[in-house]
């Protein structure tokens, strides 16, 4: 096996132990190794990780970000490039949309401090520009030109995570996701005095739902929802032991489940909705009692999810028509409902508006709420159905 082979399957490898790790969903994030001749090999743009062979991974010009080839690589390969030509000592890169790295990238700083470990010091945070661009990829030559740390945060974005080789450039990226989480937990203690930072005491401080807080568990007990499945004349409702109640559509009655009927309806109305995920984790549930509309402060809840995501009571009709526009709804006081045309699709949703939740969370924490412009998170949203969708079915 050649080196350049070899630097192939280390990528391909890096992008399962990504979505291991939960460190990107679907086809977010990139990974790419430097090889001779000033190149680098890099995933295709829009694919699906678990889809990936060496024929697959894209062999790309540091210089001026050229290949050969049908395949196109990375959209991000631009931002990979400054890395290599700033640091001739990283020979692998890896971008991800990693949870509390995103969260903090949605937030109203320009740094982190980081104690001790790979990442000592201080690790910066690069101004925003919409994905693929080549002002991001100017706005992170800036960052790195001020920085010789081996992780930076994309605002409203992720993080690029890079070391000499693979297990150093993971490292990175998973001691940043730690000292992300604690910087925010470290906040909320030092504002309340509280020993620990309880997910859902720190959602309701945040929001300044303080009276819900000491309700959370009450509440969340008596407002669990079924997750759901079509069927081929119904549909089945199922919760996370696995425990199944199969529905036909001509058998509703008033002892089913009163999201039964929301189901059927969006069903009915929506036939590229083959799944529905219930999102009830402590951040979303404290965030549905506000009853805003919860809008894009990542840049993957605007592609995946939308302009926004609606709130509103367990409606049939309400819901439904929410749906036209985004893949996701806020329920009040019950956290949300996370739809798509397969389980994997759903899986995302939800995976995406959880972190978009913490995220509003985490810069109402640390100061002020800022979403992504509508007109650019419209964009983001088309230029995902219009193209990403499509390349993330494509199988190898």
């Amino acid at each position: 096996m050649t080196a350049v082979e070899e630097a192939k399957q280390s990528v391909i490898q890096a992008g399962l132990k990504l979505l291991e790790y939960g460190l990107i969903a679907r086809t977010w994030g990139n990974v790419s190794h430097r090889v001779d001749g000033g190149q680098f090999v890099i995933t295709p743009s829009g694919r699906d990780y678990r889809s990936l062979g060496p024929e697959d991974i894209v062999t790309v010009q540091i210089s001026d970000c050229s290949y050969t080839g049908s395949i196109k690589p990375s959209s991000e390969k631009g931002v990979h490039a400054e890395i290599y030509k700033r640091f001739p000592d990283v020979h692998f890169v890896i971008h991800t949309h990693q949870e509390y790295a995103s969260v903090i990238s949605a937030c109203h700083i320009n740094a982190i401090p980081i104690d001790d470990g790979l990442l000592a010091g201080q690790v910066l945070c690069g101004a925003y520009a919409l994905p693929s661009t080549k002002k991001l990829q100017r706005n992170v030559a800036n960052t790195l030109a001020r920085t010789s740390n081996r992780a930076i945060i994309l605002k409203n974005h992720g993080a690029v995570c890079y070391g000499a080789n693979d297990m150093e450039a993971f490292k990175a990226a998973l001691e940043l996701d730690s000292a992300c989480r604690q910087y925010i937990d470290d906040t909320y203690k030092s504002l309340t005095g509280e020993p620990e930072a309880d997910p859902a005491q720190l959602s309701c401080f945040a929001l300044g739902l303080c009276h819900t807080a000491s309700k959370y568990d009450e509440a969340l007990a008596d407002h669990k929802l079924h997750h759901s499945r079509r069927l081929e004349d119904g549909f089945v409702l199922f919760d996370d032991s696995g425990t199944e109640i199969q529905v036909r559509y001509d058998e509703l009655d008033a002892g089913m489940p009163e999201e039964a009927w929301v189901y059927q309806q969006i069903y009915r109305s929506h036939k590229q909705i083959n799944h529905i995920r219930w999102s009830g984790i402590p951040e979303i549930i404290a965030f549905s009692h506000t009853g805003q509309p919860l809008k894009p402060l990542l840049d993957d809840f605007a592609q995946l999810i939308g302009t926004s995501a609606k709130s509103m009571e367990l409606s049939p009709s309400e819901i439904s028509a929410a749906l036209k526009k985004s893949s996701a709804v806020i329920i009040r006081g019950k956290g949300a409902l996370c739809c798509g045309s397969s389980y994997d699709d759903a899986l995302a949703v939800g995976m995406v508006l959880e972190k978009n939740g913490k995220a509003h969370i985490g810069a109402k924490l640390l100061g002020r709420v800022k979403p992504i412009h509508y007109l650019e998170s419209l964009l983001m949203r088309l230029v995902y159905l219009k193209k990403y969708s499509k390349q993330s079915a494509v199988t190898s």
